[in-house]
């Protein structure tokens, strides 16, 4: 990888494997990972039932001014300070960051990464991840099930008054701004290869 810090932007439906095959890869090349999902606007003064109706796939659910500073600063190979989410509770740990080191590369993924003008000039590459409803929806379910403790009633009405609405107003609209599109509906281990020679053929045509 090159001495500069390279930045990627992932996009891609939920469920479409964007934060599982951005870790292997980051790991893979000594670099880190930015969930967009983490930099929620702080809503911790709403209680939890609100919290959980709460729209977090619309553009101004992202605290994107935070995003792009913290993007900028790694981007010029500075530590960064993180916010941390609790998905269980939907809201923002209000006492704690995490420290990031700077690495050589960084991937920013997130439903709606490609979405915003404040943060797709930082992208040295941006790529979309594309995946058909129902398998996203599968993935999701066992995601949120599993690691977000959400029972499958909140999920179901989730997916269908948020997920999926903002998806087809913001998500597919974004599309457009992919340098690079992967078949997300492989198997993980072959979209991990595929993003992976994605990353490193870019970064190798910089070098030359």
């Amino acid at each position: 990888m090159p001495e500069k810090v390279f930045v990627v932007g992932l996009a891609g439906p939920s469920g479409s494997g964007k934060s599982t095959v951005a870790r292997r890869v980051a790991s893979r090349l000594s670099g880190h990972v930015i969930s967009m999902e983490t930099y929620a606007v702080d809503m911790n003064h709403l209680p939890l039932e609100e919290r959980a109706k709460l729209d977090y796939d619309a553009p101004e659910a992202t605290d994107v001014r935070l995003l792009e500073s913290n993007i900028r600063a790694y981007a010029l190979g500075r530590a960064i300070e993180a916010p941390i989410y609790d998905f269980a509770e939907h809201l923002r740990v209000s006492e704690r960051r995490e420290h990031i080191p700077p690495k050589p590369l960084l991937i920013v993924e997130g439903i709606l990464a490609l979405h915003y003008p404040e943060l797709r000039p930082h992208f040295g590459l941006s790529i979309y991840l594309d995946a058909p409803d129902e398998i996203c929806f599968h993935r999701r379910k066992v995601r949120d099930i599993t690691e977000r403790q959400r029972p499958l009633e909140f999920i179901q009405w989730q997916y269908e008054n948020t997920v999926l609405p903002a998806a087809r107003k913001y998500l597919l609209p974004s599309k457009g701004y992919a340098e690079v599109i992967l078949d997300a509906t492989a198997g993980l281990a072959t979209v991990e290869q595929d993003l992976y020679e994605a990353i490193t053929k870019k970064c190798a045509g910089r070098e030359a």
